[in-house]
């Protein structure tokens, strides 16, 4: 009798990341349960990454994409192609631990209201906190909760949060295809945000799971700081202002584009002042490009909003305070600062 295939796929995003993949693999596959199929989608890597990953790890499938799509794009092609009935996204700068998958499934496999769960990332020290939970803010970025802290786990039991980060996400099949996946104009940052955001909406549950525990590199060794990179700068000001515009209830529509625009007055004024002209014109080419695409945007809200299951009093509780969004701003700006 022919075993029962897998319910997970775990799949590993790469481009380029040969020097993260035999751990990140070693330490996925001394998770010995539930089974599950191990799947690296690899984005038009030139270093070797999918030759190493076919001879030392054949148990590992390989999809190789001829460009690199970046992160939503290429996610969402594969959940679509792949017949499981749970997702596990997980960046290839990390290391599991060996019940890290078990944690994800059984926070889901008996709730079929639960669309996602994520993991509780530190980073490699193994103490200080990358993602805690998430919650939305009116500006439309997600804030990590605990982001460089070293708090301790408060509680061993999966708590409801606003999203889960990407880096390790599980997702359910079922209901990613409900709301319509990934948004692929995304490419980088905020698309964990968005899709979330979008479960929420469509009166999804969505789970933090603590004692789910992933160990991070961070951007893969990269300096993208906060407000350092105009390439960040440019997709994570693009696509918050999307998040905004299609996701924001009517209630708080309003006072959300007001809140942005003073926001970007804030950091104009910063750009301007430090003389980082590159990353004032990175924050231009973010607006220019969602204005670019307003009516697009806009036919996305109308979809979003028109499934709309969760009322703004439920929806409130997975947002951070604005005064308490803008403490948060600086905190992490200090917190680089020091860094550098």
């Amino acid at each position: 009798m022919r075993n029962k295939a897998p319910d997970i796929a775990v799949l590993v995003l790469n481009h380029n990341g040969i020097r993260f993949l035999p751990p990140c693999y070693e330490s996925i596959l001394r998770n010995d349960r539930p089974a599950f199929d191990l799947v690296m989608i690899d984005n038009a890597s030139t270093d070797g990454s999918v030759e190493m990953t076919l001879q030392r790890f054949p148990m590992v499938k390989v999809i190789r994409h001829d460009t690199n799509m970046g992160y939503s794009a290429a996610y969402d092609e594969a959940i679509r192609a792949l017949d499981y009935p749970f997702m596990v996204l997980l960046n290839n700068d990390t290391i599991v631990e060996p019940n890290w998958l078990w944690e994800l499934f059984m926070a889901s496999v008996h709730e079929e209201n639960v669309a996602a769960c994520g993991s509780r990332i530190l980073l490699m020290d193994r103490e200080t906190v990358d993602h805690g939970g998430g919650l939305f803010t009116l500006i439309g970025s997600g804030v990590d909760v605990g982001k460089w802290t070293r708090a301790p786990v408060q509680s061993a039991i999966p708590w409801e949060t606003g999203y889960g980060c990407g880096c390790s996400l599980l997702i359910r099949r079922k209901a990613y295809i409900d709301v319509g996946g990934f948004d692929r104009g995304y490419g980088y940052y905020h698309e964990d945000v968005d899709l979330c955001w979008r479960f929420r909406l469509s009166g999804y549950s969505v789970l933090h799971v603590p004692r789910s525990v992933v160990y991070h590199h961070l951007g893969g060794g990269r300096r993208l700081h906060i407000d350092e990179n105009p390439w960040k700068v440019y997709h994570c000001e693009k696509n918050r202002l999307v998040n905004v515009i299609k996701n924001t209830g009517p209630l708080r529509l309003g006072a959300a584009l007001l809140l942005s625009l003073a926001y970007d007055a804030v950091r104009v004024k910063r750009f301007v002042t430090t003389g980082r002209r590159d990353l004032l014109t990175a924050l231009g080419k973010g607006c220019v490009t969602v204005l670019g695409d307003l009516g697009g945007t806009l036919r996305k809200r109308r979809q979003a909003q028109n499934h709309r299951a969760c009322s703004e009093r439920i929806m409130g509780s997975f947002f951070l305070p604005v005064r308490a969004s803008l403490r948060e701003y600086r905190r992490l700006l200090q917190v680089h600062q020091r860094q550098d």
